[in-house]
């Protein structure tokens, strides 16, 4: 389900896990993100909210979030996706806070157009995925993020093809 070269994977709708002290250092390209999310019978328009939370040794925390995407056609689904998505996170570029922070929790929200949460009975997030990108990683990290963002638009015209198919018949 979740592609292997996401080195943080959990089951569930969060994933946990330590930075590095360089984590966002100048090299640092942003996040590669990932939800497989389960339908039952949905048939709503559909934004998948990625919300980052920060901790720090001391105690701090800090809380930042970032849409992966969505689709605004209401064709019914009853079956897995997985959306795959690309944050180049410019805050904790720009910000030299982020360098203190050592653990984020990343938590993906299938929320309705009016940023409302989807009820569980019409889909779940059942695994997902994060990958920190730095540039000293070297082509490798680049490519992934160019993967990254063309299996966004790969993966939604995959859905929207499926939702008009469904229609037709």
């Amino acid at each position: 389900m979740t592609p292997e070269w996401f080195c943080h994977q959990s089951w569930g709708s969060t994933v946990t896990f330590q930075l590095s002290s360089y984590w966002a250092s100048s090299e640092f390209l942003g996040f590669s993100l990932c939800a497989v999310i389960a339908f039952r019978s949905f048939s709503h328009s559909l934004q998948v909210k990625c919300k980052y939370h920060f901790h720090n040794k001391h105690g701090d925390s800090h809380d930042l979030y970032y849409y992966l995407h969505g689709w605004y056609d209401e064709g019914r689904m009853d079956s897995d996706y997985i959306f795959v998505g690309f944050d180049p996170c410019l805050v904790a570029k720009k910000e030299y806070m982020f360098s203190e922070y050592n653990e984020v929790s990343v938590e993906f929200q299938p929320k309705d157009m009016n940023d409302n949460l989807l009820p569980l009975d019409l889909c779940q997030v059942v695994e997902c995925g994060v990958r920190l990108l730095h540039a000293n990683d070297g082509l490798e990290a680049m490519f992934q993020a160019k993967r990254a963002r063309f299996s966004v638009r790969y993966y939604l015209g995959k859905v929207i093809r499926r939702i008009k198919k469904r229609r037709h018949n």
